[in-house]
């Protein structure tokens, strides 16, 4: 008997939880966070015993998809996590982030004590390409998902009852085109395919016109003598800024302006990255083979910690700075949204997806009044949005993904909000003519 049960984005985006019973194996395919409204939903029981569970497989380093491992071990996970080495390298410093934060919390989920002994049941890798068995020949494989470096997509073949099956879990799909990441790759067959769904609506703007927005804003904005505050996500999205903004400077477009990266977080995942060049697109490849840092140029400057931080806002004149959270939930961005939002001169350039209630949403979606810090705060400020650089498939690659796989008998929709999953599924049955169903939270379904 097998069968699989949603624990986590089921009906919503983060929190990526999955459960799978196939014969006596228990595997978890993710243990994410739950983040902006769903936050409350961290500090509800698993739904199942962390003790009981075999394996778990993780896609990717995002925290909606790691971000309760060391909750799940200090309640008794104690068994192998797989992941590629990359996934594990970023793991273990958003991990160590993101239990800082929590520890300034008036209720922790869980502290910096309970990273380690997480991150010390990694070390089973699995890279693109590979296939590993576990007990009872479950055979497991990755692929290369596109989304963020190191993330995979998981595909599962065992035999159940006398009969051979086959699943796939997508993670989070990267576009078709993307910035520094290397290419997507596609599964020929499976039977059960759990895809997500968090664009399954929308249609993201070309690359190459989010590229040209972007590179125009900060012109103007910084052309009129005005800072830009770039919101931005650690992981990846900051590369990918990094990447465009050295295409500026190499152009000679940012002489004298200097452009500060300010998140020890996103130092480090940087530096990280590097120890990764197989996983780059080729033009980033092309880069590195040359000898260059693709994400160092000559007016960057890492302001590492705090006294540095706050020497930012001693230097007079147009600047460029980089800081995290990227939903603004957090983290050094919000000091200086603070200082700079309420000058009409400056710019604050939103370029990754911004959850529910999170001041992100409120800034971006047009709010005039926010509260930032216990401060209040009127935004005479441009606001702008960058749509294309997302790191998730749109409906359209969505679909293709899903098209060129065979021998399905049902398609699952996960991880999206009702409307992107209610969506998504009208275009699956009469585009694809494919059996859907959108998964409900607690859900257990057989396979």
């Amino acid at each position: 008997m097998a069968y699989y049960k949603s624990y986590g984005a089921a009906g919503e985006v983060t929190g990526s939880c999955h459960f799978l019973h196939i014969g006596k194996i228990r595997i978890l395919i993710d243990c994410g966070m739950f983040q902006g409204a769903e936050s409350e939903m961290n500090f509800e029981p698993f739904g199942f015993e962390p003790s009981d569970i075999d394996y778990l497989i993780v896609t990717h380093a995002h925290l909606d998809h790691i971000g309760r491992i060391p909750l799940l071990v200090k309640k008794g996970f104690d068994q192998k996590i797989i992941s590629t080495r990359a996934t594990y390298s970023i793991a273990q410093l958003m991990l160590r982030n993101s239990a800082g934060i929590l520890e300034t919390k008036p209720k922790p989920l869980y502290t910096l004590n309970d990273v380690d002994p997480a991150l010390d049941l990694f070390g089973t890798f699995l890279e693109c390409g590979q296939t590993m068995t576990l007990d009872e020949n479950i055979k497991i494989s990755f692929k290369n998902a596109g989304h963020i470096l190191g993330s995979v997509s998981v595909k599962l073949e065992f035999f159940d009852e006398g009969i051979e099956k086959s699943i796939v879990f997508s993670g989070d799909i990267g576009q078709s085109e993307r910035i520094i990441t290397s290419p997507i790759e596609f599964w020929d067959k499976a039977n059960y395919v759990f895809v997500e769904s968090t664009y399954g609506l929308s249609i993201h703007e070309k690359l190459e016109i989010s590229i040209d927005s972007f590179k125009e804003q900060i012109l103007q904005t910084i052309g009129h003598g005005g800072t830009v505050v770039i919101p931005s996500f650690a992981l990846e999205r900051t590369q990918e800024i990094l990447f465009l903004l050295k295409q500026m400077s190499e152009e000679n477009l940012l002489t004298n302006i200097p452009v500060y990266l300010d998140s020890p977080l996103a130092i480090n995942v940087t530096n990280t990255f590097m120890d990764y060049p197989e996983l780059f697109s080729d033009d980033v490849k092309k880069i590195i083979q040359n000898g260059e840092n693709p994400f160092d140029f000559k007016e960057l400057i890492k302001t590492y910690s705090k006294a540095e931080s706050m020497q930012i806002n001693t230097k007079h004149g147009p600047k460029i700075i980089i800081a995290g959270s990227g939903m603004c939930e957090g983290g050094r961005v919000n000091y200086h949204l603070v200082r700079y939002l309420e000058d009409k001169a400056n710019l604050a350039l939103f370029v990754g997806y911004q959850v529910e209630s999170t001041l992100g949403r409120k800034i971006s979606t047009g709010n005039r009044d926010v509260s930032i810090l216990g401060t209040p705060v009127n935004i005479n400020a441009k606001v702008g949005y960058v749509s294309g650089f997302s790191a998730h498939a749109d409906q359209k690659e969505l679909l293709e993904w899903i098209d060129v796989i065979e021998d399905i008998y049902c398609v699952y929709l996960i991880h999206g909000d009702v409307p992107q999953l209610e969506t998504l599924k009208g275009k699956i049955k009469k585009e694809l003519q494919e059996k859907v169903h959108i998964v409900k939270i607690g859900e257990q379904i057989h396979l």
